[in-house]
């Protein structure tokens, strides 16, 4: 391994992911090669009405959503038949999701138990929640929260809560 530069906030956290994500598959599946399958007419129909999707749709107040945005590039991807144009594509592809998991990363904690998926209560000096503390560089939105009132008995066990 070499020593890598990434001066992207939260580009680190998700190389690392894809990564370990990698090092999985190659345990399982081993090394690959399969043909592209990029190129059909159906992949390039869907690229012209993906594009033409993420425009309209990036005129909304709110802006594109990322799943247009992302399907835009993936369609783009499947739509190429140059190797050169097809990587550039899926490294295109890449950076859309490294970016929507770096909005996903840095959004508050959604508040939800992490056992029966309600709610959980918020407010100034309310003590609702509890659940692990994020490790090191671990996203705050993806550890899990669980109610901690006395009339959710069920989600404070699933939580691990004592008395």
């Amino acid at each position: 391994m070499f020593p890598q530069l990434i001066t992207t906030p939260g580009l680190g956290r998700f190389v690392n992911a894809v990564d370990q994500e990698r090092q999985a598959q190659l345990v399982k599946w081993g090394e690959q090669h399969h043909p592209n399958g990029t190129a059909t007419n159906t992949y390039i129909k869907q690229a012209v009405t993906a594009r033409a999707d993420c425009q309209i749709d990036s005129t909304q107040p709110s802006g594109p959503r990322w799943s247009l945005i992302l399907l835009e590039e993936v369609y783009e991807a499947l739509a190429e038949t140059d190797l050169v144009k097809l990587r550039a594509e899926l490294i295109q592809v890449a950076a859309v999701c490294a970016a929507w998991v770096r909005d996903i990363d840095t959004r508050p904690h959604p508040m939800t138990c992490g056992h029966c998926g309600k709610p959980i209560p918020t407010g100034t000096g309310l003590n609702t929640w509890h659940g692990p503390v994020p490790l090191p560089g671990q996203p705050e939105c993806t550890v899990p929260r669980y109610h901690l009132g006395l009339e959710y008995p069920e989600c404070r066990k699933a939580g691990g809560a004592t008395a």
